[in-house]
């Protein structure tokens, strides 16, 4: 049996309109993990204007992608950045219907379909790295270098985040033996705090802050998801954008694939700019830009396939009931111009 530890929501984020529903587990408490922090920290926009697709980032790494290569000028529309720590309040942030499109790992993306968030996958971003961009990581000085020594012990994580995945894939698979972790479910920012006071042992977590515990604060991988899931980010679209915006969303898209393949052959350009416009220290950009870097595609029958067992590993610990076929969770339609 696997033990979670409440998460923790600041008393200012909660609006008497939300505050009843912190008796929820499970799924609805990682619709309203992302609802707090998407009341608190960003800006209510309708995505609305038909000339205009808002889209959703995570520390400004798409942005800076797209700027640094140069696809980002000159569109016949407008595009509204919205960034965001973590997946949940994106995804949180494309179910209220305040931004068109975003990019998120995965787990999160099938955990929020799971609980009836009306988005789809559009386009996916396949991983470089062999799954090495998600990882439970220690901080400096800890002797903690297997799986197997993460049983009994606290990990943080995000609810329903790829970091929740990686712990329950590790359970799963008996890498992780019984005892059961104790698994704390916070934000990135409250995860690293939790974790230099030595309140956890151990975070399960992804790029770009896999990089900075281990290349900007001297903390190592314990163990990475490498052969244990799919690890595909994708591209989420709100159904009323793929219906209304359609043609907007394939241009974008279209771009996000010349930037990525010019990121390919510039990382280092891209890891300055990606420095400059999110304040990661040179050698963590550096690390994020070498293992993101991938060749965006639109989402094809493998990759369904493949994420039957993330669905099946959320089903499987009784975290969701899936509204219908994974097949349902992708829209097949992106067409790059």
């Amino acid at each position: 049996m696997l033990v979670y530890a409440d998460v923790l929501i600041p008393e200012s984020c909660v609006t008497m309109r939300s505050a009843p529903l912190f008796r929820f587990v499970g799924v609805m408490l990682f619709l309203l993990s992302g609802f707090s922090a998407f009341i608190c920290f960003v800006p209510v926009i309708a995505a609305r204007a038909q000339d205009e697709l808002i889209v959703a980032d995570q520390k400004g790494q798409q942005k800076a992608l797209l700027e640094a290569a140069g696809v980002g000028h000159d569109l016949p529309y407008r595009i509204h950045w919205v960034e965001f720590e973590a997946a949940a309040p994106l995804l949180q942030a494309l179910g209220a219907g305040a931004v068109d499109t975003g990019i998120a790992g995965d787990g999160p993306f099938l955990f929020a379909w799971g609980a009836g968030i009306p988005i789809k996958a559009a386009y996916v971003v396949p991983p470089r790295g062999g799954g090495h961009a998600t990882a439970v990581v220690v901080a400096a000085g800890s002797g903690i270098t297997s799986a197997a020594q993460l049983s009994g012990k606290r990990i943080a994580t995000g609810r329903g985040s790829i970091g929740h995945l990686l712990l329950l894939r590790l359970i799963a698979t008996g890498a992780i033996p019984a005892p059961a972790p104790q698994i704390v479910f916070l934000q990135p920012s409250q995860a690293k705090a939790a974790l230099d006071t030595g309140r956890v042992d151990a975070w399960s977590t992804w790029e770009p802050y896999v990089s900075l515990e281990t290349t900007g604060h001297n903390g190592h991988v314990v163990v990475d998801a490498a052969g244990l899931m799919p690890n595909n980010s994708f591209f989420v679209a709100t159904e009323a954008a793929l219906r209304n915006k359609r043609a907007l969303l394939n241009d974008f898209y279209g771009r996000v694939t010349q930037a990525y393949a010019w990121g390919r052959q510039h990382q280092d350009q891209y890891a300055r700019i990606l420095a400059q416009q999110t304040g990661l220290p040179d050698a963590v950009a550096a690390s994020v830009a070498e293992r993101l870097i991938a060749s965006p595609v639109p989402v094809g029958d493998d990759v369904v396939r493949a994420e039957e067992v993330t669905l099946d590993t959320y089903r499987d610990a009784g975290l969701m009931t899936p509204p219908g076929p994974v097949s349902s969770a992708f829209d097949r339609e992106t067409v790059l111009p």
